[in-house]
């Protein structure tokens, strides 16, 4: 049950804006100058200090498991769009009532994110709190500490994860938003919930054979 309600519970920007200086009047015999060349066209988030939610940059990250329970487990990939992270699913988790879990969503507290659920599993109470930082350009990190009231088999009163993300670049070709690619099964997507699996790995050729003298075959 330990494992079910960290998967319930857990689900993985700053961004800094900068002021436009004023532009100077040209004089009638100035020249113009040629723009400066583009550094990336992919879509930055707005300043999250004014935001409502936070809103990750367009393009592929690598998220990783950092928790004391993650040890073994691969990185996951995801695909992240101009429109992924709303008011209502952001950083991959769906805001408001599933089953018997209530999320709520992320918030800003200081210069971080915070976010609360709660979960009925039987007799016990599942609470989680997270907290995400970061730039959400580059890279961000989720910590998360989930309890229960009462403790699960009497002993156990909470468990805690993390993770952590870096941007690796743009989408690669064939990939969505959405989509959250797993290493040795494929990839789902988190938005319309469609799985795709892995194709198989291509088949070792057969083996040659030779002719050898007086017509016998050898193979290598």
């Amino acid at each position: 049950m330990r494992a079910t309600c960290i998967g319930l519970v857990v689900a993985a920007s700053n961004a800094a804006a900068s002021n436009a200086a004023p532009s100077l009047p040209r004089a009638p015999t100035e020249r113009a100058r040629p723009p400066a060349p583009a550094v990336d066209a992919s879509p930055a988030p707005a300043d999250t200090l004014s935001a409502d939610h936070p809103k990750r940059r367009v393009g592929l990250w690598e998220v990783r498991s950092v928790g004391a329970q993650a040890a073994g487990l691969g990185a996951t990939k995801f695909c992240v769009g101009p429109n992924t992270d709303t008011p209502s699913n952001h950083l991959d988790r769906s805001v408001g009532r599933r089953g018997a879990c209530d999320f709520g969503p992320f918030t800003r507290a200081g210069q971080a994110w915070l976010a609360e659920s709660t979960c009925q599993q039987g007799r016990t109470t599942v609470t989680s709190r997270s907290v995400a930082g970061g730039d959400f350009l580059h890279r961000y990190r989720i910590d998360t500490v989930v309890r229960y009231d009462p403790p699960l088999a009497g002993v156990r009163h909470e468990d805690k994860d993390a993770l952590e993300a870096h941007w690796l670049g743009p989408c690669a070709s064939g990939q969505k938003p959405g989509d959250m690619i797993v290493p040795g099964m494929g990839t789902l997507n988190m938005l319309d919930g469609q799985f795709r699996a892995e194709p198989p790995a291509p088949a070792d050729p057969p083996p040659r054979t030779r002719r050898r003298a007086g017509g016998s075959r050898a193979t290598h």
